[in-house]
């Protein structure tokens, strides 16, 4: 299981990320006359999450038993999404051994993974991908979905629901060019419980036990907005258990882009929870 943490948690933290809509190519304004750092960081959460779709990259870097940094691409649609992974930078007791290429593809709460075919993780013969339900998962007590969840969750939009729970710390730090596109640079502070309180009705419960589970309700983040009120950037820092953290930058761009999600055939999959026995 180790073998594969680094990826779970990548997997739902990443849950961190991305959709858009019309094509962007504003210049940020620099100023938040509209409204408070706070406000216009919420709005541009939810603006991006509403736009439909988009391509994006990010990377990864992982400091405690597993080191090093993963990085990919790849694109989403509201919530369905695949990605392309390199974890061959990295080292350490989770590490996949080397050659370690992997892709992912998200539909809704059920993650499909493939990975390289040097990973420790066994497959039975003939399956290529393993599939992780996280709505089953969480409600069985075989994996302790504190230690992977604690930005979460479902998919890489949610990173930007999140930006719901924007607290009043935040504040306007700079400019700076994302893939040539000018943005407004925002330091500050997410509360999950806020988030919980703002999310809706359909998905409230989700948030308020993931406030539950976490270590602290407060997560530092920073965010790139353009002067169309798209989010461009994202980087935040997870804790994954009390001897490992995460730091993950997220960038957004080609919005609009057409995205096709196909699962995987049931005949190569295998479903984890049924492979380590806690269905």
């Amino acid at each position: 299981m180790r073998s594969v943490f680094p990826l779970l948690a990548l997997a739902l933290g990443l849950a961190a990320s991305a959709c858009g809509g019309a094509s962007s190519s504003g210049t940020a304004s620099g100023t938040t006359s509209s409204g408070s750092s706070q406000s216009l960081i919420s709005a541009a959460g939810t603006k991006t999450a509403d736009a439909g779709s988009a391509r994006m990259a990010f990377k990864a870097t992982f400091d405690g038993p597993t080191s090093g940094s993963m990085t990919g691409e790849g694109a989403f649609a509201k919530r369905q999404g695949h990605l392309t992974l390199d974890m061959s930078g990295l080292s350490g007791t989770g590490a996949v051994l080397p050659g370690g290429k992997a892709e992912l593809v998200f539909d809704q709460l059920v993650y499909y993974v493939k990975l390289p075919g040097t990973s420790a993780l066994p497959l039975p013969p003939g399956k290529e991908w393993f599939k992780i339900d996280l709505g089953q998962l969480s409600q069985t007590q075989g994996l302790n979905l504190g230690q992977l969840t604690q930005l979460n969750q479902s998919d890489p939009s949610q990173a930007l629901d999140f930006l719901r729970g924007a607290s009043d710390d935040f504040e306007r730090v700079g400019t700076e060019e994302v893939r040539g596109v000018s943005t407004t640079r925002y330091k500050g502070t997410i509360d999950l419980a806020k988030v919980a309180e703002d999310a809706p009705a359909d998905i409230a419960e989700e948030y308020r036990k993931l406030a539950q589970l976490a270590p602290s309700t407060k997560v530092p983040m920073e965010v790139w907005v353009d002067g169309d009120g798209l989010v461009r950037r994202i980087r935040f820092e997870q804790t994954l258990d009390e001897n490992s953290t995460m730091t993950m930058e997220e960038e957004f761009y080609d919005f609009g882009a057409d995205v096709d999600v196909t699962p995987p055939p049931d005949d190569d999959v295998v479903d984890l929870t049924a492979l380590l026995g806690m269905s």
